[in-house]
């Protein structure tokens, strides 16, 4: 994982707080030349409405598309240390049964992963590791008997679904036509929120600063949360490997 300088929750909002400052002094500008021939009225409120359905709904669907990819790595994981666990079973009760070479396979396909998401090594090299399994599996059969291979397979099969999710969710912008009406009400309410005056300005300044901070920081969240396997120093919202690593460091350890 990047080592941030700052706490990733705070990323999105120290990214647009310079926009907002910005923004705050266009406001300013056009309130000093006069060009605030706009005032709050039910078309605008009907704008900042409609905006506000619009992200929420999108938001929603992506915060469930974001959970099931934020789980893959941890059920990746797991199926491998299954794996493991028939492994050294089966060692346990064959002492003739040597568990390195499976081991070892396991270890590659958790670090080619590591390598693959988080120094963007090519994919097909977690492909090349599962294959070697079959080998290692085969080897255990004599001393294991079909279930306990046949369960072993089953979490290989298991391995493969997962990581090719995982490379569709990495590589696919799923709301990528989303992203365009989203753009279009946030041009439209800053659009507005710049030409509406009010009697009071210092109000209007901060009510309306406070709404474009909102309505960017929430589009660039719905951006984030669209690639939960980034791990390119920039996103604030990543799928947690944590797991990956723990297992990847006890079979190290072997």
């Amino acid at each position: 994982m990047a080592n941030l300088s700052v706490p990733a929750k705070w990323q999105i909002l120290l990214t647009v707080l310079p926009l907002t400052a910005l923004y705050g002094a266009v406001k300013v500008a056009l309130h000093r030349l006069g060009w605030e021939p706009w005032a709050f009225d039910s078309l605008t409120g009907s704008l900042f409405g409609a905006a506000t359905f619009v992200i929420a709904f999108v938001l929603n669907g992506t915060l469930g598309d974001f959970r099931a990819s934020a789980d893959m790595p941890m059920q990746l994981a797991k199926a491998l240390e299954t794996i493991q666990d028939s492994n050294q079973l089966v060692a346990r009760a064959n002492a003739e049964y040597d568990p390195a070479p499976l081991t070892q396979d396991l270890l590659a396909i958790a670090q080619t992963t590591l390598d693959w998401l988080q120094s963007q090594q090519p994919q097909a090299e977690t492909a090349i590791a599962i294959d070697r399994l079959n080998t290692s599996l085969a080897a255990m059969l004599p001393y294991a008997g079909a279930p306990i291979v046949a369960r072993a397979q089953a979490e290989q099969a298991n391995v493969r679904l997962l990581l090719t999710q995982i490379g569709i969710s990495r590589d696919t912008e799923f709301v990528g036509p989303a992203y365009v009406l989203l753009e279009l009400f946030l041009i439209g309410a800053v659009a507005a929120l710049l030409l509406i005056g009010a009697d009071s300005f210092s109000e209007n300044l901060v009510v309306s600063c406070l709404l474009f901070t909102s309505f960017t920081y929430l589009l660039l969240l719905i951006r984030d949360l669209d690639n939960p396997f980034q791990y390119d120093g920039r996103s604030s919202v990543e799928a947690d490997l944590t797991t990956l690593v723990a297992l990847r460091d006890r079979l190290q350890q072997g």
